[in-house]
């Protein structure tokens, strides 16, 4: 889509919108129009705090709007009344004609709550609240964010911000930014910072990259969330791909089922901001401390189709790359065609780090490109056309032909110096160069299958490159940009091939039930054991012994050796503290009923000992970790990798948003060192990955679904080619409905 810029010049006297006959007409808007519609698409502003001095927001606001080409009604309104270029100014809120659709607040913070309810009696849907000095000021700024909510509350108005940088709407050039010249085109953004809004049009501007459609400025958030205005940009026609720019949610889990709903239409491309904060979490788990707030925010946004970067430079380039070029399809890999064996090379490497597979062209497509080529040419992929376009750069076109007729091939990455041989060797070139480009749009249409082109000449602009711009092909200077961003497609290719198999990822229905029945606190293992069971999860033989006798029966029992495990309130972790006893048997459970009772009451203060589980030892495995957390931002959520003593040495784990399905299952097996052992590797046995995926999927519908759950640790879970079978559980509860947790001593066998 080419960029469009919208700006027109500011006219001497007045805009359509300046006379007093315009200023009395009442704003309808159309009744199937919510309020947040209005907000971000306004068919009339009013600026209140209008003002006549050119460095305060109020004068700037008004000649955005002028600049930037909105022909709706623009109302000003300064209790001093007069004019603003050219707009006669109102004296009071009540003077705006009913059904205004926004109103600009440039006012100091305190007097915004009553500005407010003013906007809400002569019918204003939404505001823009620039003022800072709320939330983020400390305790005074919290009562008066307390008085906003109370007026948002009360009126039902729709804000953004406030601290915000404003509302863009570069289609109608609705500017409430005051940011100039903005090009319109496909990239809606949101953000929490106006600095990110100049860096992502100064990014887009230095990439030549497709323009805007939308961007809002968040602020704090006092009402209007990430959620609902993902929802919205998503279903706007002129959406292609929405920018994010994050450091806070005010209901992660809303944004996560936003965003997975939005991405099945939309590419969604995020930058976090505070990601080395550490979340908050308990000590009481393996999991809770290894459950870092960044890894498991980066697992369960990419489990929401979301591409993330973590360089601010790449926010820009790849919403513009990911609007205007269709995702590579799932199964298809990428051919490199280049004019020089440097670019090519760097190309594959950077594609294979990325993980993007090259294309294994057919014979029939090596045979034409020797044909076409001759034979100094690389006809594997990558194609290197050696010197065969140095007089002719139409031959670029056939070859790209070539490629897109391979079925291997889901894109063509052209590298080197097209667009420049006119520069670099013949001013007669340029002629065929343009043509080139045009063949080159034509093919990506007639075959369906996206063209990026990265040249050295770039940055010069040539016009054959404008021309596959203003076509939908990016020319990107970086072979490093241009990898990334090929990553981007492939990513999205193949997440929509599988979407219809994904987790929608909206909130857990609240549970109906009156809790666990539990109160609140670690579980001791036995109750632990018995609520796993409960959701379906085989936790293998057991008995909870009281007494020694009752140890040595159950022992004699199972016949075999056992592993005793203390039970007492007051024990966290059994093996630190001595409460574990492995490899028992008759003649050797007295022994270890002894030796867990001195070494727990050594080692824990106050210990009450209330019997030992007695279970038969696991037959040899993989040792794995699967444990389920409520995270303070994204909710409840499933960990899975390598676990046993080595959890938090190796830190090898993977995260997902619960509840999930099979597929998200075996993506998070796959994700872990732990899946390279499930082969049979060495003398471990083979691990069967559906059974697996299986038994995570019901983990993470018991920690969607369970009353009060805080964090549910299994480890280790032992799997061979017989099963999944959880050696150790623990629970932690919230919930403080229930009665105690003791409970007479049984055998559950």
């Amino acid at each position: 889509m080419p960029p469009r810029t919208v700006h027109i010049a500011r006219p001497a006297t007045t805009t359509p919108a300046a006379s007093s006959d315009v200023v009395q007409t009442p704003a309808r808007a159309a009744p199937s129009r919510s309020a947040l519609d209005r907000l971000l698409d306004p068919r009339s502003i009013a600026v209140i705090g209008a003002s006549t001095d050119p460095g305060k927001r109020g004068y700037q606001a008004i000649r955005a709007l002028q600049d930037s080409g909105y022909r709706n009604p623009v109302y000003a309104v300064n209790p001093r009344g007069g004019t603003i270029l050219g707009l006669r100014v109102l004296t009071g809120i009540g003077e705006l004609p009913a059904g205004v659709d926004v109103a600009l607040i440039a006012l100091p913070g305190r007097a915004v709550p009553a500005a407010l309810r003013e906007l809400a009696a002569v019918g204003v849907a939404g505001a823009v609240v620039l003022a800072n000095g709320f939330r983020e000021a400390g305790p005074e700024g919290t009562r008066l964010q307390a008085e906003l909510t109370a007026a948002i509350t009360e009126t039902g108005i729709r804000v953004i911000g406030p601290n915000t940088s404003g509302m863009l709407n570069a289609a109608s050039g609705a500017n409430l930014v005051g940011v100039p010249d903005v090009p319109a085109g496909p990239i809606s953004a949101i953000t929490q910072s106006g600095n990110m809004l100049i860096s992502l049009l100064a990014d887009n501007r230095a990439l030549r990259g497709p323009g805007f459609h939308t961007y809002i400025g968040l602020g704090n958030q006092a009402d209007v969330r990430y959620d609902e205005c993902i929802t919205h940009l998503a279903g706007l026609p002129g959406t292609g791909a929405i920018a994010l720019h994050c450091e806070g949610l005010q209901d992660g889990r809303a944004f996560l089922a936003a965003a997975a709903e939005a991405t099945r239409h939309r590419p969604v491309v995020l930058l976090r901001g505070g990601r080395s904060e550490a979340g908050q979490r308990t000590a009481l788990s393996h999991t809770g401390s290894i459950a870092g707030s960044d890894a498991v925010a980066t697992a369960v946004l990419t489990q929401a189709g979301v591409e993330l970067v973590t360089r601010s430079d790449e926010l820009a380039l790849l919403a513009g790359v990911l609007a205007t070029t269709a995702p590579i399809p799932a199964g298809r890999g990428v051919a490199v065609l280049s004019d020089g064996g440097g670019h090519a090379t760097l190309a594959a490497d950077a594609l294979s780090a990325a993980g993007v597979e090259l294309a294994t062209l057919s014979a029939a497509t090596r045979s034409n490109l020797r044909a076409l080529l001759g034979p100094p040419a690389a006809i594997d992929n990558p194609v290197d056309v050696a010197g065969a376009t140095d007089t002719d750069p139409t031959v670029f076109a056939t070859a790209v032909e070539l490629l897109m007729t391979d079925p291997a091939v889901g894109l063509v990455l052209l590298v080197g110096i097209y667009g420049g041989y006119h520069l670099r060797f013949d001013t007669q070139l340029r002629d065929a160069e343009d043509a080139t480009a045009h063949r080159l749009l034509a093919l990506t249409r007639q075959h369906a299958i996206p063209l990026l082109v990265q040249s050295c000449y770039a940055v010069d602009q040539p016009t054959n490159h404008q021309i596959l711009r203003h076509g939908g092909v990016q020319v990107l200077s970086s072979i490093d940009h241009a990898v990334r961003a090929v990553a981007a497609l492939h990513h999205r290719g193949t997440w929509l091939a599988t979407a219809d198999q994904r987790s929608t990822l909206r909130p857990p229905a609240p549970p109906t039930g009156a809790g666990t029945g539990h109160r609140g606190g670690l579980l001791d293992e036995p109750t632990a054991r018995r609520l796993v069971e409960a959701a379906g999860l085989h936790t293998g033989p057991w008995t909870l012994a009281a007494t020694l006798d009752e140890a040595a029966a159950a022992v004699a029992d199972y016949g075999r050796a056992c592993a005793l495990k203390v039970v007492s309130p007051q024990v966290v972790h059994k093996s630190d503290v001595g409460g574990v006893q492995l490899h028992v048997t008759p003649d050797t459970v007295a022994a270890a009923w002894t030796a867990i009772a001195d070494c727990v009451t050594d080692n824990v203060a106050d210990a009450q000992i209330t019997g030992v589980v007695v279970a038969p030892m696991a037959r040899p495995g993989v040792e794995l970790l699967v444990g389920a957390t409520v995270d303070p931002i994204f909710g409840p959520v499933v960990a899975f990798g390598s676990g046993g003593v080595m959890v938090e040495a190796l830190r090898d784990v993977a995260f997902r948003a619960a509840p999930f399905t099979h597929l998200e299952a075996l993506e998070m097996i796959e994700e872990t060192i732990a899946a390279r052992m499930f082969d049979g590797y060495r003398h471990l046995p083979r691990v069967d990955r559906d059974t697996l995926a299986a038994f995570l999927v019901r983990v993470g519908h018991l920690a969607a679904h369970t009353p009060g759950l805080a964090e549910l640790d299994l480890n280790p879970v032992i799997a061979d080619d017989t099963g999944v079978l959880p050696v150790d559980v623990r629970i932690v509860l919230t919930d403080h409905s229930g009665p105690s947790t003791n409970q007479p001593p049984h055998s559950d066998r």
